[in-house]
């Protein structure tokens, strides 16, 4: 049971391909990197060797805690768990751009075969994630929660079963309420840990698909902005631009179709561009541009052509992305995990020394420095009873919070969507008076409206989480080091305070109700046609009525399916937390006092063996030191 909370079965521990690191696969993964894509070998070299350090250094922190026993288990798959973090690291490498900009002819270009829809109908607004799998698979997931589909077969199969989920066409307003879709695919550049995602054109006459990608962005590492030379660079892209630099750490630039260009064209319209993102962002040396003709590209892969795939131009940007992105992308997660492996090792360390003291002093000694422990623990569990009582406070307090924003929230909307009415209404002649017009701008107003409240209801509370368990966070790690500190100062030993973790995190998505059918009262004559027969005002008038209702049951069932999503993250956050300082609580003192009586016990029942124990924990206390030592270089 202890292994699943980790992630990794308890069997795994003592299976040999689990003890053995793959250092010959390591190497041989950055090797094909340098052969494939034609790298800078010196920097394969050094990514290659930094990962099989690493790699070689948990290893060796894994046989030591094999070697200690049972006690150390869950130690051992927490290194197991982390060294399968850095494994399966992904980098997350958005494609923006204008709609018809050639994002998908990119994209596809990328996979080698034309699977993306490339219509001129819209996408949805809809991520599609592109990651690497054997085969192509098809995965669609919903927003409530139904269970993914799956579709498996040709890639010409699954580029029309795709067009039934992304495209405006096939799933208009998204009406199936798809969450995402994802496609898994053999192509060789995601196999380098590159996950590519597809975003909807910016531009089209669908406002919302905007709105879903700025708000999407800030799950991405990075993203490849697509532009061409018809315009270079429009109003709508520079205002988009402007936007998305301030949401995502990296951006590359595509300048697509330039193969309609002849020489001096082409060095005009780049030139063109240099000087609109100079304007926009100032200095540009950290952004590169590529220029290349998406439209070759794929040509060239479809006729295995690597010749016309160099002249492309896509051959520079896969070499880049696999080069520099992944590269970067490692080291940031191989850092991160370093300071957690640091964390399980130095705990180790101080059980050990723990024990060797303890196995080492005279036994009426250990007796009285457990007593005075044992009070200290006391102490403690008084404090942490008292510290979930103030955190019981905070979540009743901010769930309070929330019914205020759902409030301010149904006002906010009611306005806005009575100016959309209204602004209809002024657009259209009295002859002229179209309710289902109106309800489609009402249904484009709330999916973008309601989509960015959410964005800024997740952001709000999402910041006020953190500054409201921010001191519950500060006391907590104040009662773990006390315990420690209390363990450590009465046997002599040194402690090392563990790092902390996030607590909120928008899980749950609310889902947009676009239209309502407003129950009426029933009459023999259907509302539409009675109002053909009756004058132009008090036509007007009954429609407005109408709208009114219609308002009011969209902006009911909206707030509430997104003050619904929000308690339910909200009431997450907080029970991971409270449970998370119980379970940190509980380990710390396991692990401490664990340690000291498992020592007594040894002591009083085994006095034969404590010789041949302290030789054993102190040389495996030195070679965990040592390791930890090396990991943080």
């Amino acid at each position: 049971m202890v292994g699943f909370l980790f992630g990794v079965a308890p069997s795994a521990i003592k299976q040999p391909s689990s003890v053995v690191f793959c250092m010959r696969e390591v190497f041989l993964m950055h090797s094909r990197i340098n052969d494939s894509s034609g790298c800078d070998a010196s920097v394969s070299e050094q990514e290659s060797r930094a990962a099989i350090d690493f790699q070689l250094l948990v290893g060796e922190a894994f046989k030591n805690l094999d070697n200690l026993g049972p006690e150390f288990t869950r130690d051992a798959e927490k290194l197991l768990f982390l060294r399968k973090r850095l494994e399966e690291g992904r980098f997350h490498l958005a494609v923006l751009g204008q709609f018809k900009r050639g994002k998908s002819t990119l994209l596809n270009a990328f996979l080698g075969e034309a699977l993306l829809p490339t219509s001129v109908v819209p996408l949805t607004a809809i991520p599609t994630f592109l990651q690497y799998g054997p085969e192509v698979m098809v995965r669609v997931s919903y927003h409530d929660g139904r269970p993914p589909k799956e579709f498996s077969g040709k890639s010409q199969d699954m580029v029309g079963i795709l067009e039934g989920f992304v495209t405006e066409e096939g799933n208009p307003e998204n009406r199936l309420g798809v969450l995402q879709v994802d496609i898994f695919h053999p192509a060789p550049i995601l196999g380098h840990g590159v996950v590519l995602i597809d975003t909807p054109g910016i531009g089209s006459t669908f406002r919302h698909n905007t709105e879903a990608t700025l708000n999407f962005l800030p799950q991405c590492d990075a993203a490849l902005f697509v532009v061409s030379a018809d315009p270079p660079l429009t109003e709508v892209e520079a205002e988009f631009l402007s936007e998305v630099q301030s949401r995502v750490a990296r951006l590359f630039f595509i300048f697509n179709k330039v193969d309609y260009l002849n020489g001096n064209e082409m060095d005009e319209a780049v030139s063109f561009f240099k000087k609109v993102l100079t304007e926009k962002m100032g200095d540009t040396d950290d952004h590169p541009i590529f220029c290349v003709s998406a439209r070759r590209g794929l040509e060239a892969r479809l006729s295995d052509n690597p010749h016309l795939w160099t002249g492309s131009g896509l051959h520079e940007v896969e070499t880049h992305l696999v080069c520099f992105l992944v590269s970067e992308k490692a080291n940031a997660l191989r850092e991160a995990l370093g300071h957690k492996v640091r964390d399980v090792l130095e705990d180790v360390v101080l059980r050990l020394k723990l024990g060797i003291r303890s196995l080492k002093m005279p036994i009426e000694d250990l007796e009285e420095r457990l007593g005075v422990f044992a009070h200290e623990i006391n102490n403690a569990e008084r404090q942490r009873i008292a510290a979930q009582d103030l955190l019981a406070g905070d979540r009743r307090r901010t769930l309070e919070r929330l019914e205020q924003e759902a409030a301010s929230l149904r006002q906010r909307s009611s306005e806005h969507l009575e100016r959309v009415v209204d602004a209809s209404f002024s657009a259209m002649k009295d002859g002229e008076l179209s309710e289902d017009a109106i309800l489609e701008a009402l249904a484009e107003e709330v999916t973008s409206f309601f989509q960015a409240s959410a964005d800024e209801v997740s952001g709000g509370f999402g910041s006020h989480v953190t500054e409201a368990l921010r001191p519950h966070q500060q006391r907590a790690d104040e009662l773990i080091e006390l315990i420690r500190k209390a363990a450590a100062e009465l046997f002599d030993i040194p402690y090392h305070a563990p790092e902390s973790s996030e607590a909120f995190e928008m899980k749950r998505r609310p889902y947009w109700v676009l239209r309502k059918r407003v129950p009426t009262l029933p009459i023999v004559v259907p509302e539409e046609a009675l109002d053909r027969l009756l004058p132009a005002a008090l036509r007007v008038n009954r429609l407005r009525k109408r709208l009114a209702r219609q308002i009011d049951t969209l902006v009911r069932h909206n707030v509430e399916n997104l003050r619904w999503a929000t308690l339910q993250n909200l009431n997450d956050a907080f029970r991971r937390f409270g449970l998370a300082l119980d379970q940190r609580f509980q380990e710390t003192i396991a692990a401490t006092h664990g340690a000291i009586q498992a020592a007594y016990v040894k002591r009083k029942e085994h006095a034969e063996a404590i010789a041949e124990d302290v030789l054993i924990f102190e040389e495996a206390a030195a070679e965990l030191s040592k390791i930890s030592s090396e990991i943080q270089k």
